[in-house]
């Protein structure tokens, strides 16, 4: 005991405390009970002036974290952090206030301790400054009863790894899945802005789809909630796509797919499955969803679509020119009235599409064409043998 402590102390001698404290030799702290007397009547200044050079024993560091004033706290876990049965103490004792300052400064240095034994709020706090350091802790947060910490977790951007995410579909946790679901379609969303999906593709494809054997594991379970939200948030990998037409999912499956996420960035079905992806969608009427983007592939978009949403994707979007021969090669008089519709004496249909108008056209589709625009050579010379009326007419219009 330092019996001069004891009086300055009872003197309530601050400037002498101060002083007294800046003279002790380095290495040579106040016992335990000094200590807790000098926390016992805590004179602020004097108190400011020992932590500066001094760090508390474990035992009267518990008193000093429930007595100090915010600045002062922070002051000392700036300095010295906080011992480890100090940090234990503090979640035993449900002190929130006093976590939340050591978090803003520190990792604690049991995470697994916090995780299982401290309140909400504390693991709240904790995670939105810090990831988890294993598998094995995130998965604490799945299964920690308020099932709001992992969503926070997830929603702030921490890594989740495989193991975790099959984890999650395993359990068939609905709630978890989907704050890993939408994470993936925020990131996805936010890259396509600057970047298409083959080059998202080959920087991080974890970061903007589902992968690919787990997407196969939710189709093959059928849970449809966990389906309905892969469909809407996520990419589908070639296996993926394979095995919904294998199982003859139902056309809505893939409308709902198509009408998410379809064209954002560039993204669709590969090429061997792009024409399946029409033909059903079409077949059902339900293709209207593949006319809200300018089609990559339009060519099996015009040969697979219906004539429905065919008319509604031209009112607005210039078919290449394979796409226009495709369109005419359909045969159906009320589409190429429509894209003939569309062009001006300025702007024409390529040479090949001439050509197959002339050679499957009607007479008065032709001329609608030809009353403004002048026809290739080739052309002409098919009209010549299609239709010699026509072919006066066309000369009636464009006499040169």
């Amino acid at each position: 005991m330092n019996k001069k402590i004891i009086k300055l102390l009872e003197r309530n001698s601050v400037q002498e405390l101060q002083a007294y404290f800046a003279d002790m030799p380095a290495g040579k702290p106040l016992d335990l009970h000094d200590e807790l007397v000098l926390l016992e009547h805590f004179p602020e200044t004097a108190v400011t002036t020992f932590i500066n050079r001094f760090r508390f024993s474990e035992d009267a560091e518990k008193v000093f974290v429930q007595k100090a004033p915010g600045n002062l706290l922070r002051t000392y876990i700036n300095f010295y952090g906080l011992w480890e049965k100090t940090q234990k103490f503090i979640i035993d004792s449900n002190l929130t206030d006093v976590a939340f300052e050591f978090i803003r400064m520190r990792r604690f240095a049991n995470v697994n301790y916090m995780l299982d034994k401290a309140n909400p709020q504390v693991i709240r706090a904790y995670i939105q400054l810090n990831p988890l350091d294993s598998d094995k802790q995130v998965l604490k947060l799945l299964h920690h009863e308020n099932k709001s910490l992992f969503k926070a977790y997830v929603d702030k951007g921490h890594f989740i790894s495989e193991q975790v995410q099959t984890t999650v579909i395993e359990e068939r946790n609905l709630s978890a899945f989907t704050a890993l679901m939408y994470k993936i379609n925020r990131n996805f969303k936010k890259k396509a802005r600057t970047m298409n999906f083959a080059q998202m593709h080959e920087k991080q494809v974890a970061d903007i789809m589902l992968a690919e054997n787990l997407q196969v594991m939710v189709l093959d379970d059928s849970d449809r909630m966990f389906i309905e939200l892969l469909l809407k948030t996520t990419p589908l990998a070639p296996e993926a796509q394979k095995l919904m037409f294998e199982r003859n999912f139902d056309a809505e499956w893939f409308k709902l797919h198509a009408e998410h996420l379809y064209g954002v960035g560039g993204y669709r079905f590969e090429p061997e499955y792009e024409p399946k992806l029409f033909k059903l969608l079409a077949s059902k009427d339900l293709d209207d969803c593949l006319t809200k983007f300018c089609q990559h592939d339009d060519v099996s978009f015009i040969q697979c679509a219906s004539p429905k949403a065919i008319l509604k994707y031209i009112k607005d979007v210039w078919l290449s020119d394979e796409a226009q021969v495709a369109l005419i090669s359909r045969g159906n008089a009320e589409l190429m009235q429509k894209l003939i519709s569309r062009y001006t004496p300025e702007h024409g249909l390529c040479e090949q599409a001439e050509i197959r108008l002339v050679e499957i056209a009607s007479p008065d589709t032709i001329k609608q064409y030809i009353s403004f625009h002048s026809m290739c050579r080739d052309a002409l010379v098919l009209l010549q043998k299609k239709s010699q009326e026509t072919l006066d007419f066309y000369y009636a219009h464009h006499a040169y």
